[in-house]
């Protein structure tokens, strides 16, 4: 899938090499964006200023994926003073979600509540604090941040980066909407220290399915279910491979369809009970509850 096809033929090429610094790293999935955009001609070259991430797992996951070393890393963003950051143009920070999701408990991000989510109120502080602000920021964070229970924090968020000079662009975005089979829907919140013309891409005129992006052939130690298998009209149950009391029930008619096609009968959880046929899309990827991963359902 080429970017031609979210810009058509308005493609503008900046010679100039764009300076970023990334909040919340993680692996560093909006910088391979970067790199996306570099080889498809929309930019002459980005280069990193700096990352901050506390994960050590982390750290040597992104310094390994983006080829830098780990002395760019400034690491805790509560202990990092504005005025010591070098400048950029853009700056990325996609902060914690675990008190926004509805995979969570929910407690918010308020200034003051001192969760996990409500770290995003740092990248405040450093653009009060920053020598000469960035061009463009980037947030990032899921749907539920829009819900009425966030409603209002939402909206003393964007009324400190307006009261900062910066004019405010924001969306939800569902990655199904952009060629990947994932239901993944994400709220983008993007700042400009001017006003711009600027519209969220739209859609593409493109469908995949998960099976479009599996591998032909997988280790047999990635199965969970055994071969052993009992039909019953057009449900098959298959016993799982480490416990045979527990049993994977698949809905054949469903599975043909696409999405949710079956249950495992040895989880706790709703979410987790659920089987995703290949033949369509599947969840997000929940961050808690890591034992009971999402299953697919595979045709053989």
């Amino acid at each position: 899938m080429s970017l031609k096809k979210i810009k058509g033929e308005n493609k503008k090429m900046t010679n100039k090499i764009i300076k970023v610094g990334s909040f919340f790293s993680g692996i560093g999935s909006p910088e391979k964006a970067l790199e996306r955009l570099k080889k498809e001609g929309y930019i002459k070259d980005y280069c990193l200023e700096f990352f901050s991430e506390i994960d050590k797992n982390a750290i040597k996951s992104y310094c390994a994926i983006h080829n830098v070393d780990e002395s760019l890393n400034i690491g805790n963003i509560k202990s990092v003073k504005g005025e010591e950051l070098p400048y950029c143009d853009i700056w990325i920070g996609g902060f914690p979600c675990q008190d926004i999701s509805c995979a969570g408990n929910m407690k918010g991000f308020d200034f003051q509540s001192s969760t996990r989510s409500s770290l995003g109120w740092e990248m405040i502080r450093l653009l009060k604090e920053v020598k000469v602000k960035p061009k463009v920021i980037i947030f990032e964070n899921v749907e539920n941040i829009t819900s009425k229970k966030f409603t209002k924090t939402l909206n003393l968020f964007k009324n400190d980066l307006t009261d900062l000079g910066y004019f405010l662009y924001d969306k939800v975005l569902d990655a199904r909407d952009y060629g990947i089979p994932q239901m993944r829907r994400r709220y983008f919140l993007i700042a400009f220290n001017r006003e711009v013309d600027f519209n969220f891409p739209s859609p593409l005129d493109v469908h995949y399915i998960v099976a479009d992006f599996l591998n032909k052939t997988v280790e047999e130690k990635y199965y969970l279910s055994s071969e052993k298998c009992k039909y019953n009209d057009d449900k098959v149950y298959f016993e799982s491979k480490k416990n045979q009391e527990y049993t994977y029930e698949i809905n054949l008619n469903k599975f043909k369809n696409g999405g949710v096609c079956g249950i495992d009968h040895s989880c706790n959880f709703n979410q987790s009970r659920r089987l995703y046929s290949s033949k369509g899309n599947i969840p997000t990827l929940i961050a808690s509850n890591t034992t009971e991963h999402c299953k697919l359902v595979v045709e053989e």
